[in-house]
């Protein structure tokens, strides 16, 4: 039997989820996620109302090192490391 060593390579997404099919008071979910497969991961929710298991997925994107970059930059900023 032959065993891999090798791992599957992580993604980091943004998600904008409608959390509600309201279309007259829609609710959104926005959150950050690591993802180990195209289903599989887990997340930060960082704004809307706590996951139901009924949202519907809007836009999701791939972050970049560049996006990585931009985003620590800003948070160290407001944020510093002691």
């Amino acid at each position: 039997m032959t065993t891999s060593t090798e791992t599957t390579p992580k993604t980091a997404t943004i998600t904008l989820d409608a959390a509600s099919s309201d279309r007259e008071y829609p609710a959104y979910q926005l959150s950050i996620n690591v993802m180990t497969s195209e289903t599989n991961g887990h997340g930060y929710r960082l704004m809307g109302p706590k996951y139901s298991g009924r949202s519907r997925n809007l836009r999701t994107i791939t972050l970049t090192q560049r996006d990585a970059d931009e985003i620590r930059a800003v948070l160290d900023e407001v944020f510093p490391q002691p």
